[in-house]
C-alpha cells in the first residue's frame, strides 16, 4: 500500500502488518498532525488492530497530541525506534501521556523492534 503523507511532518505506511510511522527528524507533533497520524492508522488499518513501528529520532510532541495519539483500540503494541540514549529519555517521558492499554518499548535496532511486534504473545506493558 502507498505511503500516506502527515501534514508534511512524516509518512506512515502499512507493511507486512506492521504500521510504520516515520516522523521526519526534527518534527514538532501538534494537536492537527496527532489527528492526522490518528486518521492515516484508520485510513490504512481499515478497523483492525494493528502494531505499530514509530522512529521518533529529534521528534517533539505536545501534551495535547500524546492525549490522542495513539488511539489504543486501533494499536495492538507500539514500538518506538529511536538511536541514542536522548532518545530513549525523550520516549519515556513523552510518549504517551496517559497509559495506553497496550505495550511499548524503545529499540535502537529496526530489526529487533518488529521481530518484538510481530511475536504472537502479548506482554505486559513496558
Amino acid at each position: 500500500m502507498s505511503k500516506v503523507d502527515i501534514k508534511g511532518k512524516g509518512t506512515m505506511e502499512l507493511s507486512g502488518g506492521v504500521l510504520y510511522l516515520r516522523w521526519k527528524h526534527g518534527a514538532y507533533v501538534g494537536i492537527d498532525v496527532a489527528k492526522a497520524g490518528l486518521a492515516a492508522v484508520s485510513t490504512l488499518g481499515q478497523g483492525a488492530t494493528l502494531p505499530m513501528l514509530v522512529e521518533i529520532q529529534g521528534v517533539t510532541h505536545s501534551a495535547a497530541a500524546r492525549r490522542v495519539f495513539p488511539d489504543p483500540s486501533t494499536i495492538s503494541r507500539m514500538a518506538l525506534l529511536g538511536s541514542s540514549p536522548g532518545d530513549r529519555v525523550i520516549a519515556m517521558f513523552r510518549l504517551p501521556v496517559s497509559p495506553t492499554g497496550f505495550p511499548i518499548r524503545y529499540f535502537t535496532s529496526e530489526e529487533k523492534a518488529k521481530a518484538w511486534l510481530l511475536e504472537d504473545s502479548v506482554e505486559s506493558p513496558a
